[in-house]
């Protein structure tokens, strides 16, 4: 896109782990300035995620989850417990159209940066919270992760295996409450667009988990039935499952209807007790689904995967390789469409990062790519304190000395 659509957006970014940090790699590969905020005292906790300082100089700019999820990004660091942070980080919401955070409710308050006092310093600005459970009621102030929420909405009563423990999705709520925040963001500046106002945008991340598990809710209103774990069953197809095969594979498969099931069975080498004439109802694969798994978990352990699945989709039988994150960058499918861009980061090398999956028919460009690559810790204090705000050379020395600013956690 020769003009992105955020151009001229400055978003002064508080976000920390996935939720929010997210979110704002999303803006400012449209176009926005995000301004990463972090301090020496506590970076970003994904900076200590998936490295180790075996790593070599800086191991904690070298977290590709880190990168992952700050991508297009400028980053400061300030100490805001100190009264120089905070000014510093005043005037840059004074310059900022959108302020984002996802900690508990109280933290930012603490730190004088409620929305009361963002709207008055700069009544333009869009202040976007994410707590975990709202700004109001008796949990305002928990702290949770993404596995809390899962647990708490619901999302984890109908993971997992009919005979096994609930079990959480794995976090995976975080980059959903992002995209729910950015519509959200979107129509706020409309909003502003239109009325010259900004506003308090609040996105509980619970809510967002307890609206993602609305099917099971009306099942239940519908139905009087609490929807259970069936791990990779489904409540129609049978029999459907990911099966282990004797080269480390995995096969997902499913049996839609009769058709499917009399195509499975006509392959050469199938056990014989598929054959046998009574599972031609699909009432009675239903009614035996656990000895069907067995039969195909035999079956399927001495074939090489990714023939078997191709013997399965001649077919017709719905069959994939289960795909495992060491062939993700080697999907045929994403290849085709460019969906992973390379980027150069100057200590982790050149590393394949996912393009956001949204393409326009006005564009013919790829996937919307990202501009750079995630910053280094205090990378941008001199370029955004000095060149942007004014400062001196002096200035930023004293900040230095006083711990206010840096390029390297406390205490590594």
């Amino acid at each position: 896109m020769s003009e992105l659509p955020l151009n001229g957006l400055r978003v002064v970014d508080l976000g920390s782990f996935w939720a929010a940090p997210y979110l704002t790699a999303y803006l400012g590969a449209y176009g926005a300035d995000v301004v990463k905020i972090e301090s020496t005292q506590r970076p970003d906790g994904f900076r200590f995620t998936s490295t180790l300082p075996a790593l070599g100089d800086r191991w904690f700019d070298r977290s590709l989850l880190w990168q992952a999820t700050n991508l297009n990004k400028r980053n400061v660091t300030l100490d805001l417990g100190r009264e120089e942070g905070k000014k510093l980080l005043r005037r840059l919401c004074e310059t900022g159209d959108v302020f984002v955070e996802n900690y508990a409710a109280r933290v930012v308050e603490q730190f004088g940066f409620d929305q009361d006092t963002l709207l008055e310093l700069n009544p333009r600005m869009i202040v976007l919270r994410l707590p975990g459970f709202g700004l109001t009621g008796p949990w305002r102030d928990f702290v949770g992760w993404g596995n809390a929420f899962e647990q708490l909405a619901g999302l984890a009563w109908v993971t997992g295996y009919a005979d096994g423990r609930p079990l959480t999705p794995g976090g995976y709520i975080d980059p959903t409450v992002g995209m729910h925040a950015a519509v959200a963001l979107l129509a706020a500046l409309e909003h502003r667009d239109r009325t010259g106002e900004g506003q308090l945008v609040e996105v509980p991340q619970i809510e967002v988990g307890a609206s993602m598990a609305a099917e099971s809710v009306i099942a239940w209103s519908t139905h009087g039935r609490v929807p259970g774990r069936q791990g990779n069953r489904h409540p129609v197809f049978a029999p459907q499952g990911v099966y282990p095969c004797e080269d480390g594979g995995w096969v997902a498969l499913s049996v839609r209807d009769d058709r499917d099931w009399e195509a499975l069975v006509s392959l050469d080498g199938r056990p014989a007790g598929l054959a046998e004439d009574a599972l031609r109802s699909h009432d009675e694969r239903r009614h035996r689904l656990d000895e069907l798994d067995d039969l195909l978990r035999g079956w399927f352990a001495g074939q090489a995967c990714d023939e078997l699945v191709a013997q399965l989709q001649a077919v017709g039988v719905p069959a994939a390789r289960a795909l495992t994150p060491d062939r993700f960058n080697e999907d045929p499918q994403l290849v085709a469409r460019d969906f992973y861009q390379e980027l150069e980061h100057p200590l982790s090398g050149p590393r394949l990062f996912p393009r956001y999956p949204m393409t326009y028919s006005f564009d013919p460009s790829p996937p919307a790519p990202h501009r750079f690559a995630a910053p280094l810790l205090g990378e941008h204090n001199e370029e955004i304190l000095a060149g942007e705000l004014g400062l001196t050379a002096e200035q930023l020395a004293e900040l230095a000395d006083a711990s206010i600013i840096g390029t390297v956690p406390k205490g590594i």
